[in-house]
C-alpha cells in the first residue's frame, strides 16, 4: 500500500497553478516539506473543514481559468464533516476535486483507530452521488488525479494508504498569513 508521502509526490507535480488546500497535522506538513507554494492554503487546526473549504473556492473560481480547486483530507477529517459531501453533492460545485487519504487512523494525534476501519468511504461519497474511484497503489493514484482534474463537476479520489507518517516540520505560519497569500493567488490568476 502507498505511503501519503509518495502519493503527495506524484500530486504535487499537477498542482503547480492549481489552488490546493490541505488538511491540518501531518498532510499539511507533509506537503508543505515537497516547496511551499503561496496557491496551497496549509489549513491549520481545522479538521474536517477542508472539504467545506475548497467547496467555497470551487465555487469562487467557477468562472476562471483554475481546473480544478483539490481539497486534501484525511479519513477521519472526512467522517467528522460528513456534511461537506452531502454539500457537494446539492452545490455540484464543478471544480471541486477532493482527495481522501485514508489510513485506518488518526494519523496526527498517535494512531488510534478512526471509523474508517468499518466504513467504506469511497461508498459513501457514491452514496451522496459523487462521482468516485478508489485507489490503494501509486500508479492508480496517478490516473485518478488526472481523471479528477478533467472531470467535469464534483469529484472524490478515495485513497487508501499505509500508516507511516514522514517526519516534517510544523508550520508555524500565522493562518491569515497563509489565507492572504492564498487568496492573493486566487485574485491574481482570475
Amino acid at each position: 500500500m502507498m505511503s501519503r508521502m509518495d502519493a503527495l509526490k506524484v500530486l504535487y507535480t499537477y498542482t503547480e497553478n492549481i489552488p490546493v488546500i490541505s488538511s491540518c497535522g501531518n498532510t499539511s506538513r507533509e506537503w508543505a516539506s515537497l516547496g511551499r507554494r503561496d496557491n496551497h492554503l496549509y489549513m491549520v487546526d481545522t479538521m474536517g473543514l477542508t472539504p467545506s473549504v475548497a467547496i467555497g473556492v470551487s465555487l469562487a473560481i467557477e468562472d476562471s481559468g483554475f481546473k480544478k480547486c483539490i481539497g486534501i483530507e484525511g479519513d477521519g477529517g472526512v467522517l467528522m464533516n460528513p456534511n461537506s459531501l452531502a454539500s457537494a453533492s446539492y452545490l455540484q460545485p464543478e471544480k471541486w476535486l477532493l482527495i481522501v487519504f485514508d489510513n485506518g487512523c488518526f494519523g496526527s494525534t498517535g494512531g488510534q483507530t478512526s471509523f474508517a476501519s468499518k466504513i467504506d468511504i469511497a461508498g459513501v461519497a457514491r452514496g451522496f452521488q459523487l462521482e468516485t474511484l478508489a485507489v490503494d497503489n501509486l500508479e492508480d493514484f496517478e490516473k485518478a488525479v488526472v481523471t479528477g482534474l478533467e472531470a467535469e463537476g464534483p469529484f472524490v479520489i478515495h485513497a487508501k494508504i499505509n500508516q507511516e507518517n514522514h517526519k516534517a516540520t510544523f508550520i508555524n505560519d500565522d493562518p491569515a498569513v497563509l489565507a492572504y497569500k492564498f487568496s492573493s493567488f486566487i485574485e491574481g490568476e482570475k
